[in-house]
């Protein structure tokens, strides 16, 4: 590698602000997942709400979330990214101190509204943030560089999280909540301090803050990949979502075994995400979703031999975790690809929602199979989701394209919010 190459794909060649925000970022997912893996078996099973109304109880977060995103997908341009996304921040500290609380049905539901609105008006708010510090034909590698930084703070705080609820003592529970919401303050302080609000300048900013929906929908490429996405959605939330009850509950797994194989995640996706990133500039997209699809068929038909032969775990998450090295900087790169650059922010909010609906509706599904003892059928309905991902992916390969187009700004650099 020559000295340009090493000036231009390495460390060097992030702003000091995305790399703050991606530090900020790795300190909020260490405090989410502390909580994040253990979240449905709390209410599920050590407040013993059950499967379905701990799963029906994330669908709402994502219903709530939807509308909430959609709502203020115009406000990240009007009022900055930057204030949204801190906005955002503190919302969720206080949902996560409070989480402990949520033992009857009712309060456990509103404060799954609140954590659902958090979360999902973050996404838009902190990808339009990150975005703004490189061109688009690099949105590869900031979605790659914010990949490690929050699966090394999940890997983490997962293994954190396990040690502080081995045993299943309520108490502990409470104190890993109460953790966590700290955790979430010290990221939205490192963003307060040390984050600039800036956006890329643009002649069409001003179309950008009175235009609509209705060219970003209109765009049949566009809402193609965001089909895509919503197929790999249901396939990620699995790992984050049923993996952890079922090892429990059927393969005999303790909190901290489950801890330690989200850190073998955590370590793929550390050492290896930002080289994939930028190989995956130009490629494809159709390529990297369809090898994304057929990875997590391998992987889930592998969890599901795990209570037979407890190996099959370890096997899943290492084929899942080379998936997912694919999967997350495709899934947000082509958002900026296929989005001109007045719907950007919109697209960003639409993706934040197709998330949303995937999360929400694959978390609901197998939170009622699982609570049933019907995991043959969760885990042969995943393989088959995500084989037809597959499928599906690789026919809209020469549709979707790959290579991002570069957008000329008005003016070079970058340019702080009003």
């Amino acid at each position: 590698m020559t000295a340009y190459d090493r000036d231009n794909h390495g460390w060097r060649s992030y702003p000091r602000g995305l790399l703050v925000l991606a530090l900020a970022t790795s300190v909020l997912f260490l405090a989410r997942g502390m909580v994040l893996p253990f979240l449905v078996i709390y209410f599920a099973q050590v407040v013993g709400m059950g499967e379905s109304l701990a799963g029906a109880g994330i669908a709402l977060s994502s219903v709530v979330g939807i509308v909430a995103t959609l709502a203020l997908a115009r406000t990240i341009d009007r009022s900055g990214a930057r204030r949204i996304l801190l906005l955002a921040l503190l919302t969720m500290a206080a949902v996560h101190a409070a989480l402990w609380l949520g033992r009857s049905p009712g309060l456990f539901l509103c404060l799954m509204s609140l954590f659902g609105i958090a979360i999902n008006v973050y996404w838009p708010a902190s990808d339009t943030l990150a975005t703004a510090f490189l061109p688009p034909e690099r949105a590869g590698e900031v979605f790659g560089l914010q990949r490690v930084a929050n699966a090394l703070g999940l890997g983490l705080g997962g293994l954190v999280g396990g040690w502080l609820v081995t045993g299943g003592d309520p108490a502990a529970y409470r104190t890993n909540f109460l953790v966590s919401a700290a955790g979430i303050l010290c990221a939205a302080l490192l963003i307060w301090w040390f984050v600039p609000a800036v956006h890329r300048r643009s002649a069409m900013d001003r179309t950008a803050l009175h235009g609509d929906w209705r060219g970003l929908l209109a765009d049949r490429r566009f809402l193609a990949s965001q089909l895509l996405l919503l197929l790999g959605v249901a396939g990620f939330t699995q790992f984050q979502v049923s993996v952890p009850p079922f090892l429990r509950e059927e393969a005999g797994f303790r909190e901290r075994t489950i801890g330690a194989l989200f850190a073998v995640n955590t370590l793929v996706v550390v050492l290896a995400q930002v080289p994939v990133a930028r190989w995956t500039t130009g490629r494809p997209f159709g390529h990297l979703f369809a090898a994304t699809g057929i990875g997590w068929a391998i992987a889930y038909a592998s969890f599901a031999l795990a209570p037979q032969t407890a190996a099959a775990a370890s096997v899943g998450v290492l084929v899942y975790s080379l998936a997912e090295l694919l999967f997350m900087p495709a899934s947000g790169a082509v958002v900026v690809a296929l989005s001109p650059p007045d719907q950007r922010a919109r697209a960003l909010a639409f993706a934040s929602v197709v998330w949303a609906i995937g999360w929400g509706g694959a978390a609901w599904i197998a939170g009622v199979l699982l609570e049933r003892q019907l995991a043959h059928l969760l885990w042969s309905g995943t393989v088959a989701v995500m084989l037809g991902l597959a499928v599906l992916a690789a026919r809209l390969t020469t549709f979707l394209g790959g290579q991002p187009s570069t957008e000329q700004p008005a003016s070079t650099g970058l340019e702080r919010e009003s």
